[in-house]
């Protein structure tokens, strides 16, 4: 069982009440996502699949079909395979019930449970529970855990009940529904994508069907629809970033990009196979590559 990705802490300025005021949110919203989200949890729990149809967003039914099928599984049988243990809120102090259009979410404190084993230390954090309107009504989207270890002044903030900081516009739910992704193709190869994206903030389309972006970090992702035997086009687009005002260096940040294409073999104790190597890139910009998926 895996914990649901973290969010990194965002820094934050002091922001004045009257430009920052959340849109006010009607009493009965907060009953209503607890019940959407204790839906979800108990359908991923009993392994239910009509329950988690019914409680899960369409964009995330989708996204998690794509993301089994590029893997080789079987839709739906193994949609509970490896899934996720819901994040127990029980014991969490919730912080701001916020909504913005067809967005919402629930935002807790506390040292969140999400079934890992009992001697990892859990540190202090936000998790955010995040839902969709839909015509029927509410559904559960994803979460996002914030740890608050290294936080500073926000982990003092939220230790004493100030949720204030929350009103940043980055802490907001997005006001949007992104576009229903398409259903993917089973795949020739099962794919994975390393991008090593330092000082810049670069954006990857693998064929038309897997998009990645990353801004000032190293991450590796599945390919989703996987990668063809014969050619994948990897289109890339990377735009350097300025340090903060006031920065050491004068604006200078250290750069570095390169991106790796990996084919995972058919017995999962074997490891990934590198099938294509940028290299460091001193002057990234926008280009293409042609990668084959198969000898």
């Amino acid at each position: 069982m895996t914990s649901p990705p973290t969010l990194p802490l965002v820094a934050f300025c002091a922001i004045a009440s009257s430009a920052a005021a959340a849109a006010e949110v009607a009493p009965s919203l907060e009953a209503e996502l607890k019940e959407v989200y204790a839906g979800w949890s108990k359908a991923m729990v009993e392994q239910d699949r009509a329950l988690w149809r019914k409680t899960t967003a369409s964009y995330r039914q989708i996204g998690t079909r794509n993301i089994i099928v590029s893997q080789k599984k079987r839709w739906p049988d193994a949609l509970f395979d490896t899934a996720v243990t819901p994040a127990d809120v029980s014991g969490l102090k919730l912080a701001k019930v916020m909504a913005k259009g067809p967005t919402a979410q629930l935002v807790y404190y506390g040292k969140a449970d999400f079934g890992v084993d009992e001697e990892v230390e859990i540190p202090d954090g936000l998790l955010f529970l995040m839902f969709v309107r839909e015509r029927d009504g509410w559904r559960f989207n994803t979460s996002r855990f914030m740890s608050l270890a290294d936080a500073g002044e926000v982990a003092d903030r939220a230790a004493a009940g100030d949720f204030s900081f929350l009103e940043a516009p980055q802490f907001r739910p997005p006001g949007e529904v992104p576009p229903l992704p398409k259903p993917c193709p089973f795949p020739d190869v099962v794919g994975l994508i390393e991008i090593v994206s330092l000082g810049y903030e670069a954006k990857v389309d693998v064929d038309g069907r897997s998009q990645h972006v990353v801004i000032d970090n190293v991450q590796t992702g599945l390919i989703i629809g996987g990668l063809k035997a014969g050619i994948n086009k990897i289109s890339v687009e990377v735009r350097p970033l300025r340090a903060p005002p006031g920065e050491p260096g004068g604006g200078e940040v250290k750069r570095r990009f390169e991106f790796n294409i990996y084919r995972k073999p058919p017995r999962p104790a074997e490891p990934p196979k590198l099938i294509y190597e940028s290299g460091p890139i001193a002057k990234p910009g926008k280009f293409s590559v042609i990668v084959r998926g198969a000898e």
